[in-house]
């Protein structure tokens, strides 16, 4: 591979890319973190073969990307701190390793238990992914499809160096490139097929490629709703479960869910709301909102 370019670990996906550039974000849009660890585990081995940092944020439900690798220097933080203090967190630390760091994250998706709106994953990403391409870093993301609004895609789309569709049809894997900045080939943005041998076919055929996404297509939720930001379209499914009165385990999760979106983090208060607000309550609150997020202290002690 040219000096100028760097592996990815997995020599099919070196070649339809052209290899990495210094600075890279990668960021690959997938339906399960059993994909991503496919390209997350290569990466990290060629990085330790060249005797690089590598550095793992660690902040997910999903399971580990990395284990019992010591080599590996692993960040635990904790995304239900808030956005603010998280991003400090996470600049803080790639400050501390400056230049030439390799960095692996959890998947973004994640962050949408802890945040409950997708303006927050698109601001993290617009605040994080420049300065890690001004230090000359090279990151790898994660994003679940279907899980974010159309304009989170699109900032994602705008800002990332190299954005990677990967699918999953009948056992087959297949890659294809979305975006692949300042890197061209006649093929590099077509729909690729993934072989035993870990080569990538591009698919050409317009029968094949018609097929795939057919399938993608019959797997997505209404379009309309990915208009919708995740804080959106968290309170449509609220209200619906409102008018289902049968359903009282769901509801008072709901509940549970808002109260922490809401209302805030302190125990004691969360234990107040989620016992004496019921769900009609938190959809009147929620009616009275500007924006997203917690209400302030004095309105929660108020009401």
């Amino acid at each position: 591979m040219p000096l100028n370019r760097i592996t990815t670990g997995l020599k099919g996906l070196d070649e339809i890319i052209d290899g990495l550039r210094i600075g890279d974000n990668v960021v690959f849009q997938l339906d399960s973190i059993d994909e991503y660890l496919q390209f997350v585990t290569p990466y990290i081995n060629s990085a330790l073969a060249k005797q690089k940092t590598v550095i793992y944020m660690r902040f997910a439900k999903h399971q580990p990307l990395v284990v019992n690798r010591e080599e590996v220097i692993t960040y635990t933080l904790d995304a239900n701190s808030g956005f603010e203090k998280f991003s400090t967190e996470v600049h803080n630390i790639v400050t501390k390793y400056g230049e030439d760091v390799y960095y692996v994250f959890d998947c973004l998706s994640d962050l949408l238990s802890a945040w409950a709106t997708d303006l927050m994953i698109g601001n993290f990403f617009k605040i994080t992914c420049p300065y890690l391409y001004e230090l000359n870093t090279i990151a790898y993301f994660a994003i679940l499809r279907n899980n974010h609004s159309f304009s989170t895609i699109a900032r994602i789309r705008e800002i990332t160096q190299v954005l990677l569709d990967v699918y999953n049809r009948e056992g087959n894997l297949y890659i294809h490139p979305i975006k692949v900045w300042q890197r061209y080939s006649p093929t590099m943005f077509l729909p690729h097929l993934k072989e035993t041998d870990d080569s990538l076919i591009p698919i050409s055929s317009s029968i094949e490629a018609t097929k795939l996404f057919s399938y993608v297509t019959s797997k997505e939720p209404e379009r309309a709703k990915r208009n919708l930001d995740y804080w959106d379209r968290l309170f449509i499914t609220a209200a619906r479960l409102l008018e289902n009165e049968r359903n009282d385990a769901e509801r008072q999760g709901m509940v549970n869910q808002l109260c922490q979106i809401m209302i805030g983090r302190e125990p004691r208060i969360l234990a107040l709301a989620s016992k004496y607000f019921s769900l009609d309550d938190l959809l009147n609150i929620k009616g009275r909102l500007i924006g997203t997020g917690y209400i302030g202290g004095k309105t929660v002690g108020m009401l």
